[in-house]
């Protein structure tokens, strides 16, 4: 959105900037030739006027020169001088410039123009036009705050959903059900914390009555095997020997007195380990326990797990926990989508309509762009109509083509001074001297001047008559060509605004779409997932048979093989006392 507005108006400038610079620089060429038609046309009158006035002046100069030429060069003494007397009697003016047409007609139909200035016309639409994409800054600001508001109410339509996501109303009975059975257990916990205390105590007693037969039989057979030593001091072996067989009897009596005890004990703890090891332990390990509480009939009405987690009917507790195990959501265990139609919630229209409409309605004129002035059209006009194009500009170069002076002067005067030198009368020497320096003079000063003009006259000429045919033409296509930009400027730029904003709504829809898709995928897979469903029931089974009923187990099998031996204890331990006792004493 921040770059919306200056993006529509770049593209308005690129697409539309050929047309309008192909416009602007044809309406500067008309420009340009308005100028300088209008400055040719001044110069091609006064040029004219020049000569014609030049020539007036110079055609009887020209004439007396003529004729004192011809008298010179017809006289008697001028030696050889019949070769030049022809051309000194051609000697008359050229082209007339009083007999080309006029175009004071053509400087009264233009006068006053331009009335405008095209330069700083064409400058103001050249910077109107580029102002364009500032210019849809400026006009869609407002629009671009309006959408941002409606992004953010989108925003919020989409985080309402949470609230009315029915997953709290499958997970609340569970989360009650756990709430209600930590309460129950609560005061069960003390007692298991008291008949914890006395496990201590009848392990601690019983082991220690085990120790207890255990070191009478070492005792014994320890004091005995040293009385057996000691047999060459009868006093001393009848005392070691008497003491060993007293505590091995004292075992034997330990081992009669407790053994009854310890084989009740081992075969009760036997029953309980041994059961909940093979019956709960191991089926839960291979998940057969899930298949049992699934099996209708197995459990009572009350204990009806499926009911109880709001399982769906189809589904069973095995299935729910592999699914829960491999990562499942709970809207996928429990097939939320029966019951809450999410795809209904996360419909694009729903949370794009307002913007959709919002953009949809928006419009902004950014292509009013004024080429061409009432004035400048006018002034177009009155060149068009003036009859610039209507000047024969033939006659003119036909004129140009013939010479100031018939017979060129400075050929004539160069062979007067050739016929000078020739001359043996010293007077027409001299005369002819001086009518050659005469000739040359009329050439430098007038003749020269009337060149120029003439060759300035050609330039007027030579641009004026180019321009002339394709005038009207030229003219006629320029105020059309801008008529039509002008009218095409708003329409286009209209068609490419709507173009960029469907463009953009487009292309945001899609990023809606895919955001509404991520919102669905996330509610589905990853929010409220079940995993640590299936953790707590593994942690369940870690907790009973691993902490508990393995411990239990190595409890009373080792006080099982301890009790096992008590027997083989108490014959060997009676054998050994009749070796230990003295002779006297196993004779009375």
């Amino acid at each position: 959105l921040a770059g919306l507005s200056r993006s529509v108006g770049l593209s308005i400038h690129t697409q539309l900037k050929a047309m309008t610079y192909a416009a602007l620089a044809d309406l500067q060429d008309r420009a340009g030739d308005l100028q300088t038609s209008l400055h040719h046309l001044q110069i091609l009158d006064k040029t004219a006027r020049a000569l014609a006035s030049a020539r007036a002046d110079l055609e009887p100069v020209l004439r007396e020169r003529r004729r004192r030429v011809v008298a010179l060069l017809d006289d008697p003494r001028c030696t050889s001088c019949a070769s030049v007397l022809g051309r000194a009697q051609r000697l008359e003016l050229g082209a007339d410039y009083g007999k080309v047409p006029s175009v004071e007609k053509v400087l009264k139909a233009l006068a006053g123009v331009p009335r405008s200035d095209f330069a700083e016309m064409i400058r103001q639409g050249n910077g109107t036009f580029n102002s364009i994409p500032e210019l849809a800054v400026e006009r869609m600001a407002q629009v671009i705050q309006d959408l941002r508001d409606e992004m953010a109410r989108m925003t919020e339509k989409v985080q309402s959903i949470a609230d009315s996501f029915p997953l709290p109303d499958y997970t609340r009975p569970v989360s009650e059900a756990l709430v209600k059975a930590e309460d129950r257990s609560q005061p069960y916990l003390r007692e298991v914390e008291r008949f914890e205390h006395y496990r201590w105590i009848a392990g601690t007693v019983l082991c220690s009555i085990v120790l207890l037969i255990l070191a009478c039989n070492v005792t014994g057979m320890a004091l005995g095997a040293y009385g057996l030593s000691k047999r060459e001091d009868p006093s001393d072996y009848e005392c070691r020997g008497e003491a060993g067989a007293k505590f091995l009897l004292i075992g034997v009596g330990l081992a009669f007195l407790f053994s009854w005890l310890l084989i009740l004990l081992v075969f009760a703890t036997f029953l309980v380990g041994g059961n909940i090891q093979t019956l709960v332990c191991r089926n839960w390990v291979n998940q057969e326990i899930y298949k049992f509480i699934d099996t209708p009939g197995n459990l009572p009405p009350s204990m009806n797990l499926t009911r109880q987690l709001n399982l769906r009917r189809d589904s069973n507790l095995s299935a729910t926990y592999r699914e829960c195990k491999s990562g499942a959501g709970l809207w996928e265990v429990l097939q939320l989508d029966r019951s809450y139609n999410l795809d209904e919630h996360l419909k694009t229209p729903k949370y794009t309509a307002d913007f959709q409409k919002r953009l949809g309605d928006f419009t902004a004129h950014l292509g009013d762009v004024r080429l061409l002035r009432s004035e400048g059209r006018q002034d177009l006009e009155t060149f068009a109509r003036s009859g610039v194009d209507e000047v024969d500009y033939r006659r003119f170069q036909e004129e140009m083509k013939n010479p100031v002076v018939q017979t060129s002067l400075p050929g004539l005067a160069r062979s007067l001074e050739g016929l000078q030198k020739m001359q043996r009368n010293g007077t027409v020497a001299g005369r002819l001297a001086a009518e050659a320096q005469a000739l040359w003079q009329m050439q430098n000063s007038t003749v020269q001047s009337q060149e120029a003009l003439v060759a300035k006259l050609g330039e007027s000429i030579q641009f004026l008559s180019r321009l002339a045919p394709h005038l009207q033409e030229r003219v006629k296509r320029t105020l059309a060509t801008t008529a039509s930009v002008e009218a095409q400027l708003p329409v286009q730029a209209q068609q490419i605004f709507r173009q960029e904003i469907g463009c953009f709504t487009r292309k945001e829809l899609r990023y809606f779409a895919q955001y509404l898709n991520w919102v669905g995928q996330t509610l589905r897979e990853d929010v409220a997932s079940c995993q640590p469903l299936a953790t707590a029931l593994d942690n369940g089974r870690v907790i009973l048979c691993d902490r508990i009923a393995d411990p239990w187990n190595a409890f009373w099998f080792s006080l099982g093989c301890c009790t096992f031996f008590l027997i083989p204890n108490i014959i060997f331990a009676v054998r050994l006392t009749k070796h230990f006792r003295p002779i006297r004493n196993r004779l009375m």
